[in-house]
């Protein structure tokens, strides 16, 4: 039984709590979380920087390298008929001789403008490996004779072997000046390892060992696939 006290002062009674309301589902729209556009990156137009690729002089003699060393590699392992393809190969390599010809006037335009002593040295070495595989090219046309021709081939290798030790130096000093630059960064990168593959290419040139075919064959497509893909990323057209 409540006593009189309890009457004069009863319990009091606790709020009854409010019904909390239902959770709201935030709703994502693809256009707005998967836009290239909102993202900062924009989608490449394929064609067109396909088009812009082979439009380039470059473009194109990768292009036919990739190729050509990639039949090489098939040719070596005997995955294709060697009476068929080998010509076109032979034809692939003829064909960037020539769209190289005249690569020494852009150096020896440099040189006639002035340079410092150590550049002077890298553009005279660059001319005379310009000058040289014209000359080579020239004998496989039949111009000139064998004789001449060797010798051209020699110089060509030692010029180009002589070019390749400097930029790797180079690049690898520009390698420490771009670590806070990722895209640079990784770009000297993909140039370190293209150089790399052609020293090993043109070292099997010099020395000769009995397994340069299979090994010139590999690097020569690691060569030209990381120089197309340099080229590639400078031709990329952006969708408007």
């Amino acid at each position: 039984m409540l006593s009189a006290s309890d009457i004069k002062h009863p319990v009091p009674l606790l709020p009854t709590p409010a019904a909390s309301p239902p959770p709201t589902l935030r709703t994502f729209s693809a256009d707005v979380c998967y836009s290239a556009e909102k993202l900062g990156k924009p989608r490449p137009d394929v064609p067109a920087t396909f088009q812009k690729f082979i439009k380039e002089l470059d473009g194109r003699d990768k292009g036919i390298k990739v190729l050509q060393y990639l039949f090489k590699i098939l040719l070596h392992y005997r995955l294709v008929n060697a009476a068929r393809w080998k010509t076109m190969v032979s034809q692939f390599s003829m064909t960037r001789k020539i769209l190289r010809l005249g690569s020494s006037i852009a150096p020896i335009r440099e040189l006639a403008d002035g340079a410092s002593f150590w550049k002077s040295v890298v553009l005279v070495n660059e001319i005379g490996n310009g000058v040289a595989d014209d000359v080579y090219c020239f004998y496989k046309l039949g111009v000139v004779s064998s004789k001449i021709g060797n010798q051209a081939e020699w110089i060509a290798i030692y010029c180009w072997f002589a070019a390749i030790l400097h930029d790797i130096r180079a690049n690898v000093a520009q390698l420490q000046k771009c670590r806070d630059d990722p895209e640079k960064y990784f770009m000297t990168q993909v140039s370190i390892a293209k150089l790399s593959m052609d020293g090993v290419f043109c070292a099997c040139d010099i020395w000769k060992p009995r397994f340069s075919d299979g090994v010139q064959a590999w690097s020569g497509f690691f060569s030209g696939s990381l120089s197309a893909y340099k080229l590639w990323k400078k031709c990329i057209v952006v969708k408007s």
